[in-house]
Order: C-alpha cells, then sequence, then structure tokens
C-alpha cells in the first residue's frame, strides 16, 4: 500500500473524464488478469473509457453520483451509484462502480467510497443498495462481506462477448452502511 497524505471526496465534473477512465483500466488490469482474457484487458482505451465517462458526468442525472477521492491534486479513485427505475433483487440503489489505484487497496478509500455513495443514494429515498462483482474477485467479495452486504444472487452474465458469473451483493440498512466505524487495522 502507498502511504497518501490526506484524502478528499468531491463530486466528479466532466473535466474528471480521463482521470476516472485512467483508474478504472489500471484497476482492471490488475484486478481481472486470469478472470477475463488479456487481450480484452490490453485492449482497453483510454480515449473509449474517457468518452463514456464524459457522457455520463455531462448528463446532469440526478439519478446517477459520482464521486471522485483525490489525493494531492490527483485522482485515486472513484465510485458511482444511481437510483434504479425498477427495484431488483428487493433494492432500489445501485452501486455501479468502485475503482481504486491497486497500489491504494486496503487503504480504507474504498469504504469511505461506499459509504458517501451509500448517504446520497440514502438522501435521494434508497432503501437499500445493489452491487455486483465478477464471481471470481475475491478480495472485493470479501470487501462487501466485511461491510455488512449479504449475497443476494450468483448467475451468469455477458459482457462484451465474454460470458462470465457475477454475484450481486446487497445492503438493507444505509443508515448501518453509512455510519460504520472507521476500519480497524488490517480491515478495510
Amino acid at each position: 500500500m502507498t502511504a497518501v497524505k490526506q484524502i478528499s471526496l468531491r463530486r466528479a465534473t466532466v473535466a474528471d473524464a480521463a482521470a476516472i477512465a485512467a483508474v478504472r483500466i489500471e484497476s482492471w488490469r490488475s484486478t481481472y488478469r486470469g478472470m477475463i482474457p488479456d487481450a480484452y484487458l490490453d485492449g482497453m482505451k483510454l480515449e473509449d473509457s474517457s468518452a463514456h465517462w464524459a457522457r455520463i458526468l455531462g448528463a446532469g442525472s440526478d439519478a446517477i453520483c459520482v464521486f471522485v477521492a483525490e489525493s494531492e491534486g490527483e485522482v485515486i479513485g472513484f465510485a458511482s451509484g444511481m437510483m434504479l427505475k425498477e427495484e431488483k433483487l428487493g433494492m432500489n440503489a445501485e452501486l455501479t462502480a468502485i475503482y481504486l489505484r491497486p497500489a491504494l487497496q486496503r487503504s480504507g478509500i474504498g469504504r469511505r467510497m461506499l459509504q458517501k455513495i451509500a448517504r446520497v443514494c440514502q438522501a435521494q429515498g434508497a432503501t437499500g443498495l445493489l452491487a455486483w462483482v465478477i464471481a471470481g474477485n475475491q478480495p472485493a467479495r470479501q470487501f462487501y462481506q466485511q461491510l455488512g452486504a449479504a449475497q443476494l444472487v450468483e448467475q451468469p452474465f455477458s459482457w462484451d462477448g465474454m460470458d462470465l458469473m457475477e454475484v450481486g451483493y446487497g445492503w438493507r440498512d444505509l443508515t448501518a452502511l453509512a455510519t460504520l466505524p472507521a476500519a480497524p487495522p488490517g480491515l478495510h
């Protein structure tokens, strides 16, 4: 884990699209090797991902919230969530992304970002928060479980022509999630 001096969370803007894309690609390449074909990971393009995030951030939707974690002016992570038009698995909000530079994982920053999304979604009327993870991503699964998420389903899904397995986790008590104390050493 790399030491960081101070972390701030703020709402993302369109100007953050490239930094968000870079964090996502770096995280995917580190996390999903062996789960997703190398050709797919190596072929991820910063320009494509930046354009995707610029569209999301430029849409101005109140239903979607995106926050970046910054240290010394550099985006080191991000998380996004949204209210769902229709409930899924009894949840009316979804954590749509949470990524952190690999060197900073297990530092407590991911917990802070998740809690921020939970608070914002709860303020918009959410009563439950759904999160999806590729089944083979054991560190992410442990992260959600340690923060009180219940496993709701494990199912096949298709992503860009790849057949994968995903696990859905959910929190039914967003107040408890949003107010969890800081993680003890070794548990982030």
